[in-house]
């Protein structure tokens, strides 16, 4: 029979720990490999998106209504929009006061500018950006809305821009009922 003093115990131990020891590094490695390897793969997911959404934008291109009319958030309160609160325009060059409320239970987001051309000149960038149809610059400083960045749409009526949560559909009479 085989007889087990503490030394040779102990090098039985110490050679399973170290089987142990050098399985879990193994493991370890490929579970990181095989992590690497997906995140580092070729993102041909967001040119599909990419391209898709600029599809949409020229499916959908923004409503330009009432270019000689100059409104103000009253206005819109009589067309029949919910004002919520007032933001600060401080992020959007241009824009005198910024407004959200609801419409037909939508969000709808009011910028108000001096004058149609100034709507067009300095709004429609940075709603562009906020409904998707631009990109934001890295790393930019501030924001566009404090409340919602997840506009899909907008239209421009005389002074004002009207980001619209889901679809044009949603706030169409809205749109048509300010004057």
């Amino acid at each position: 029979m085989f007889a087990f003093d503490g030394r040779t115990m102990l090098a039985i131990y110490c050679r399973g720990m170290n089987i142990k020891k050098i399985c879990l590094m193994l493991v370890s490695i490929l579970a990181f490999s095989v992590i690497s390897i997906i995140g580092c793969g070729s993102n041909d997911s967001q040119t599909i998106d990419d391209d898709l959404a600029s599809a949409q934008i020229e499916e959908d291109p923004v409503q330009i209504i009432s270019p000689s009319g100059v409104f103000d958030v009253d206005d819109v309160v009589t067309a029949g929009w919910k004002k919520s609160k007032e933001l600060s325009p401080e992020t959007l060059p241009g824009a005198t006061s910024v407004w959200y409320g609801f419409y037909n239970q939508r969000d709808v987001e009011v910028r108000i500018y001096e004058t149609h051309a100034d709507a067009l000149g300095l709004g429609m960038g940075p709603a562009d950006v906020a409904t998707g149809r631009g990109k934001p610059a890295p790393f930019a400083v501030g924001g566009i809305s404090a409340t919602r960045m997840s506009y899909t749409t907008y239209a421009v009526v005389g002074n004002l821009i009207l980001l619209c949560e889901i679809k044009i559909e949603d706030c169409q009479n809205l749109l048509d009922a300010i004057k």
